[in-house]
């Protein structure tokens, strides 16, 4: 998923790379994690709709710097859904930048890892889509004052 910020890349990095404060962002979701900036080891533990925890490992922060994107991976690790996260903002001239949010998820278990990437594959374009209008839409307000 991408989406267009009216932010710098370095205040858009910071404000998704608050794992603490992913819930903000993430529908019917609580986030258990350390405050930020986050570092690589970090733990992030997110229970959505109270019932499905989903934990995951920072494994990569690179803020961005000049024309450089920031990026934040994390890796799932159950117990339900495995597998790499990726955020890449990306500068886009002085006050604007892209986000890029990809989840590249399965689900533990015997079925195919391929099959459930596909079958996970919609949902996780919708949560990601919402997170970053909900993003959009708190860079707005604050903006407007």
């Amino acid at each position: 998923m991408r989406r267009a910020l009216p932010v710098p890349a370095a205040a858009a990095f910071g404000l998704l790379t608050d794992l603490a404060g992913h819930h903000r962002w993430i529908p019917l979701t609580r986030t258990d994690a350390p405050p930020a900036p986050p570092r690589p080891g970090d733990l992030l533990t997110a229970v959505t709709a109270g019932v499905l925890p989903d934990r995951m490992v920072v494994t990569e922060v690179r803020a961005p710097a000049g024309d450089t994107a920031g990026v934040l991976r994390v890796r799932k690790e159950g117990p339900l859904l495995l597998g790499p996260v990726t955020i890449a903002v990306e500068p886009a001239g002085h006050d604007r930048c892209t986000v890029r949010w990809t989840e590249e998820v399965w689900l533990r278990g015997p079925l195919p890892r391929p099959l459930t990437r596909l079958l996970l594959a919609p949902t996780l374009e919708a949560m990601t889509a919402v997170a970053l209008r909900w993003v959009a839409r708190h860079l707005d307000e604050r903006r407007a004052g």
